[in-house]
């Protein structure tokens, strides 16, 4: 009875180890599918600096008020995960969202491709940067 117990006890814990450790494993893929590496970071640090000079952006900027840009990538569900076009920078306003993307492979140039809902036309900025006493 004893014996029969122990062996019990270990395919308990031997399946919870190996659901555990593939909820891990699957948790783990799907964050490095949206989280930026260090080559990432590079290359959406140039993108940002691309976007801030570039004629479309200032047009924005010139228009509404610009609360953040935010950097992206997203390699989930994809063919070439290492393809540019998987990176884009989110420059987000007090009215929308927009989306700029690389304009070819070897990134020469960014252009907004789109726009999207902007937290902040219903919400204040997180930070108090420019806030008056």
């Amino acid at each position: 009875m004893k014996k029969k117990s122990k062996v019990m006890m270990f395919s308990i814990l031997f399946a919870a180890s190996i659901a555990l450790n593939l909820y891990l494993g699957f948790n783990s893929y799907l964050k490095s599918t949206y989280s930026p590496n260090q080559e990432d970071q590079q290359i959406l640090g140039e993108m940002t600096k691309m976007v801030l000079e570039n004629k479309e952006y200032k047009e924005i900027a010139a228009r509404e008020t610009v609360s953040a840009i935010k950097q992206e990538v997203s390699r989930f569900n994809v063919a070439d995960p290492a393809s540019i076009y998987h990176y884009q920078i989110n420059v987000q306003t007090n009215e929308q969202s927009y989306l700029f993307f690389c304009i070819d492979d070897n990134c020469t140039d960014v252009t907004n491709e789109g726009w999207m809902y902007s937290r902040y036309s219903d919400e204040e900025p997180i930070l108090p940067l420019h806030k008056e006493n």
